[in-house]
């Protein structure tokens, strides 16, 4: 949950990059360990990414949560 919360951050102040960067970790990690509630975090910051979805990262990020 903190990789999402940092994520979440990261958008808050402008930088899409490094909040790309944790959400993949955090979305990464919450499939791997079956944690339903974290995927679903990540999921509820998705719209958030849509302005930068040609920063380097985010269409990983959006490919990857359409998977």
């Amino acid at each position: 949950m903190f990789l999402t919360y940092q994520a979440a951050s990261h958008l808050d102040q402008k930088e899409p990059e490094p909040a790309a960067a944790a959400a993949t970790q955090a979305l990464l990690l919450a499939r791997r360990i079956g944690a339903p509630r974290c995927t679903s975090l990540v999921e509820a910051l998705l719209p958030r990414f849509q302005p930068y979805r040609s920063t380097p990262g985010v269409p990983e990020l959006l490919h990857l949560a359409a998977a």
